[in-house]
């Protein structure tokens, strides 16, 4: 962290360029503009926070005594958000095509911002301290409530009006224990006290922002810190519902293990969810559903408890096939590298991994067909042979074949796939049986 000035807005000249933060390229020219045009202009809030604290932030809170038709004016290029701000977008989403892997923004995102009184005037709508911190570029540093020397410090602290600002908008509750997460704060007494006391009125904020807000904290790099918070200032019933927030023994104690461990997995937020609704139990599914995650998340979250016992039982090439065919690579991915996961979290015994490593080794080095595309024929070579002239029922035959493919490789020649879907479409009988094993 750079060093900080402490004299709340009577920074000397001589002092102003030690306090600056380093902004991006984009903020500097939008700052430039307003000025050079006659205009005052401050950036404030996180995005101050988070630079002081040597993180580079996305989204730049920007207040200006600029008036929005004026700004249009001159960021013609802006998008209007509502009649008081101007959003300019230089972000670029990065989606992986991996689950594994977690979606990125690259650039930056500003909102200019009309002040309707004065920039001390809009930094007391912050209800942390360390907030309500503002630059100009050419002026002192304004500190509201002396937040810089709290950043420092490491320490949250409520600002004057935090308790009427909580009331208004309870997700700032939450908010609160994500910068726990993002940036290893401690609590104040005073807010500790204030948040606990507030911590029933979490319910009545968004789900959306309940959900954006807390997977931005589990993902933390000290996630652990902020999953043991949210227990002690009683916030779990607002992000798995009353129901689900009652664990069993087992599951406090398999939460507890997570939070002093979590930190040591990687920043993965899907995969860090589904470790967190795994405490969960019975309950896992009723926690997930409490929050609207979007439904492909939805599905990998609740299945996880059911899909990791099952990769436990994949000892076998033919099992280990069988199961990436009828759940695809994506989710056997997902499955593994969760499982991984929570081998790291739980000082879990790892053979069954590393053998099922082994395996899917032997299988792709072998090049062994796993999918319907891996088969030496196609629908229409079905329909050539005279076995139906049905392409939809050639399709579903063909779907038949993996499976006894998965049993003998060897078998993946045009003549023997051909003689097995002769055989199922003569008999419904063999198809309906073809998975159960009767013999140990």
């Amino acid at each position: 962290m750079g060093s900080q000035c402490a004299d709340s807005g009577h920074t000397r000249q001589g002092e102003r360029d030690e306090c600056m933060i380093t902004r991006p390229r984009e903020i500097n020219k939008i700052m430039t503009k307003l000025t050079n045009s006659g205009y005052d202009v401050y950036c404030a809030g996180q995005c101050v926070m988070a630079s002081y604290l040597g993180d580079k932030p996305l989204d730049w809170d920007l207040y200006t005594d600029c008036p929005q038709a004026k700004i249009r004016e001159l960021f013609p290029e802006g998008e209007p958000i509502g009649s008081r701000v101007t959003r300019l977008d230089y972000s670029e989403e990065i989606i992986s095509d991996d689950i594994n892997i977690a979606d990125s923004v690259e650039g930056i995102i500003a909102d200019i911002v009309t002040l309707e009184g004065s920039i001390q005037d809009q930094l007391a709508v912050y209800d942390l301290t360390a907030e309500a911190v503002a630059e100009h570029p050419q002026k002192p540093v304004v500190d509201l409530y002396s937040g810089r020397d709290d950043i420092k410090s490491l320490i949250l602290k409520p600002a004057a009006n935090a308790e009427a600002l909580i009331i208004k908008d309870p997700i700032r509750i939450l908010k609160a224990v994500k910068y726990v997460a993002l940036y290893n704060f401690d609590l104040h007494k005073d807010l500790y006290e204030l948040l606990l006391s507030s911590a029933d009125r979490l319910p009545e904020a968004d789900k959306d922002d309940i959900l954006y807000e807390f997977t931005e904290t589990i993902n933390g790099r000290y996630a652990g810190k902020a999953l043991k918070m949210i227990v002690g200032l009683n916030m779990l019933p607002a992000i798995v519902g009353k129901e689900a927030a009652v664990v069993s023994r087992r599951g406090a104690q398999d939460y507890e293990t997570l939070a002093d461990n979590i930190d040591k997995i990687k920043q993965i937020p899907l995969r860090r969810l589904a470790l967190f609704y795994l405490c969960f139990g019975r309950n896992c599914r009723t926690a997930v559903e409490y929050l609207p995650h979007e439904e492909q998340d939805r599905e990998y979250l609740t299945d996880a408890e059911t899909q990791i016992n099952k990769l436990h039982f994949l000892s076998t090439e033919e099992s280990l096939k069988n199961y990436i065919y009828h759940n695809g690579w994506d989710k056997y991915n997902f499955m593994d590298k969760l499982s991984k996961a929570q081998a790291i979290v739980y000082d879990l015994n790892t053979s069954r991994i590393e053998g099922r490593n082994y395996i899917l080794d032997t299988v792709m080095r072998e090049k062994q067909p796993i999918f319907i595309e891996d088969l030496a024929i196609d629908a229409d070579d079905i329909i050539e042979a005279g076995i139906t002239d049905d392409q939809q029922r050639a399709e579903y035959l063909l779907s038949l074949l993996p499976d006894v493919i998965h049993q003998k490789p060897g078998n993946n020649e045009r003549k023997a796939l051909l003689s097995y879907a002769k055989k199922f479409n003569k008999s419904k009988f063999r198809v309906a049986f073809r998975d159960v094993k009767w013999l140990r």
